[in-house]
């Protein structure tokens, strides 16, 4: 599962494919047609529930951009990749050993926290790693 960026049109497009069934279920077994009904006062509703429900979905994934080391007890936040993302994310790679998407998520989804339950030790020289390479690092 990774975030792309037409996500958003993909999901618009199955909330339409599942309101376009109900409508041919309504005509075939409740002989209800919908030609007749006028939408337009719910367009805008429709509009932000779909919004919303993406919005919720894409934050249950983002949870999962979290590398959870159970360690310790303190957290990483990236707040800036920084001028050269290239390189903050082959480091994260590297310390990590997440794959190239992960990497590229977290990057480009500051800030973020993206390392929790680390020790001390780990935090700190994960930290220094990436602020090496230019991203800035907080440790929480």
């Amino acid at each position: 599962m990774f975030i792309y960026d037409n996500s958003l049109l993909l999901f618009a497009a199955i909330a339409l494919l599942a309101v376009w069934g109900l409508r041919e279920y309504l005509l075939r077994y409740k002989n209800v047609n919908m030609d007749d009904v006028n939408v337009t006062p719910y367009l805008r509703w429709f509009r932000l529930k779909v919004r919303h429900t993406y919005l919720y979905f894409l934050s249950l994934f983002k949870k999962n951009l979290m590398i959870d080391k159970q360690t310790g007890n303190h957290s990483l936040l990236m707040i800036s990749s920084g001028e050269n993302k290239a390189t903050v994310m082959a480091t994260l790679r590297q310390i990590t050993g997440i794959d190239y998407d992960v990497a590229k998520n977290i990057v480009e989804s500051v800030p973020s926290k993206f390392m929790i339950n680390v020790s001390a030790q780990e935090a700190e020289m994960t930290k220094k790693a990436l602020e090496f390479v230019g991203a800035e690092i907080l440790i929480e």
